[in-house]
C-alpha cells in the first residue's frame, strides 16, 4: 500500500507556522550565508511516535531557490546517521508516548550536489531559500489515523538544532 509523503517546508524568509525562535534566528539568512554553508554540516532530525516508522530510503532535503530568473526545487537524498528510542515518560502533569529519533546528513553525492547548487548562485542577485524535508512511512498500522512529529535542523556544525516543527499533529490519509 502506497503511503501518503509528508513533507514540512521551511521558508527562510519568512513563515508564520514555525517557531517564533527560529524566524528570528534565520531573519537576517541572506544569499551569502546560504552561499557560506558547509554542505557536510547540515542535519536534519526528524521524531515521532511510535509504533509508526520513516521511510529511511525516502528521505530527501528539498531546497527552493527563487531568484529574479524563477523558482528552482532542487532535492537532496540524506543518509541515516542514527536512529534512537525516545522511552514513554509519564509524570503527574502530563504523558509522552515513546518516540523514535532519527538523525540525517547530507550523503554524499547529495554534498556534491549542494555544493553546485551555492556555486550557481555565487554567479546570481538575490534570491530567497526554502528548506524541505521529506519522506514516506514505512509499516504503518492500520489502527494510527494521527500521529505527532517534530522536525530540526541543522546548518552549521556550531549551532544547535533548530526546530521547524514541534510535536505537530499529521493526520494520516491512506491511498486505498
Amino acid at each position: 500500500m502506497k503511503l501518503f509523503y509528508f513533507l514540512v517546508v521551511f521558508i527562510l524568509s519568512g513563515c508564520a507556522s514555525i517557531p517564533l525562535s527560529t524566524m528570528l534566528k534565520f531573519s537576517s539568512f541572506e544569499k551569502s550565508d546560504f552561499v557560506a554553508l558547509e554542505p557536510a554540516d547540515i542535519k536534519a532530525k526528524i521524531i515521532l511516535d511510535q509504533p509508526v516508522e520513516i521511510d529511511i530510503e525516502k528521505v530527501d532535503l528539498g531546497l527552493e531557490v527563487e531568484t529574479e530568473q524563477g523558482s528552482r526545487i532542487y532535492k537532496f537524498p540524506l543518509s541515516l546517521l542514527e536512529r534512537r528510542a525516545i522511552p514513554a515518560k509519564e509524570d503527574w502533569f502530563d504523558s509522552d508516548k515513546a518516540k523514535t529519533e532519527y538523525t540525517f546528513n547530507l550523503s554524499a553525492e547529495s554534498v556534491k550536489n549542494f555544493q553546485e547548487v551555492q556555486q550557481l548562485l555565487t554567479n546570481k542577485s538575490g534570491g530567497t531559500f526554502g528548506f524541505s524535508v521529506s519522506s514516506g512511512f514505512e509499516n504503518l498500522p492500520n489502527d494510527v489515523q494521527s500521529v505527532n512529529l517534530s522536525i530540526l535542523l541543522k546548518l552549521q556544525s556550531h549551532d544547535d538544532f533548530v526546530p521547524i516543527f514541534e510535536d505537530a499533529t499529521i493526520a494520516i490519509k491512506r491511498d486505498d
